[in-house]
């Protein structure tokens, strides 16, 4: 659009309070507003170009953030059985490291949380309804390598074990039939086949509570003659 005369910019303008037209004409002199220039019936300005850029620029930023959020929730899936099974095997396995090795680092209270959730993850870890009596009979089988099955004769539940648990934990212990293998991949069969059965247990029970065998005669003699208390 051609420069307009004042008068033309005012015929431009009719309805609009004069106050209005002299703010108008100024902007329209500093260049600021061109009064209906796509002729589509609305006074434009340089502001509203910029509010519109900036309403395009906020609606991407906007669009931006909305991928963002899909692409987390997309992330963020729900953990299958299988990873939950893991996770709680692994706290396990750390919680009962820091009580067997590093007991004697902990305040009472951090023991106390460790325990709960030592048994917490036992719980999560190992079939449903399982229960450990005194009386119940074990096999031990073992082979020529580290690994090693600890069963409950009564249960039916097989622990995996290795021989250095077992010599730290039970080396002394009697009521318990010793199956010896010469096969080194017998142990893994027979994993196998209580993991099938739903029957197997990934990690080592918890002495006094998901296994009951005393360590010794001795402790076995004197235990029942409820003059030790372990």
């Amino acid at each position: 659009m051609t420069d307009l005369s004042y008068n033309e910019f005012r015929t431009l303008h009719k309805g609009t309070p004069q106050g209005q037209v002299s703010e108008l004409w100024k902007k329209y002199k500093a260049g600021e507003y061109q009064p209906d220039a796509d002729n589509d019936g609305i006074h434009d300005s340089v502001d509203d170009e910029i509010a519109i850029e900036e309403t395009v620029e906020e609606t991407e930023e906007v669009e931006e953030v909305e991928e963002e959020v899909e692409e987390v929730e997309e992330e963020v899936e729900e953990k299958t059985p299988v990873q939950i099974y893991q996770e709680n095997l692994q706290v396990f396995a750390d919680s009962y490291t820091m009580l067997q090795k590093h007991s004697h680092r902990l305040s009472d209270s951090d023991k106390l949380i460790l325990r709960k959730r030592l048994l917490s993850a036992a719980k999560a870890t190992r079939p449903l309804n399982y229960d450990c009596k005194p009386e119940d009979g074990w096999q031990l089988w073992v082979g020529p390598t580290a690994d090693a099955l600890i069963v409950n004769e009564r249960n039916q539940i097989a622990f995996c074990i290795s021989r250095s648990w077992w010599m730290k934990n039970y080396q002394g212990s009697f009521l318990v039939q010793d199956m010896v293998l010469d096969d080194p991949d017998r142990v893994g069969v027979l994993r196998n086949s209580f993991r099938k059965k739903g029957k197997l247990v990934l990690r080592n029970p918890i002495p006094g509570i998901e296994i009951m065998l005393p360590a010794s005669k001795l402790e076995a003699i004197v235990t029942s003659s409820h003059s030790y208390e372990g």
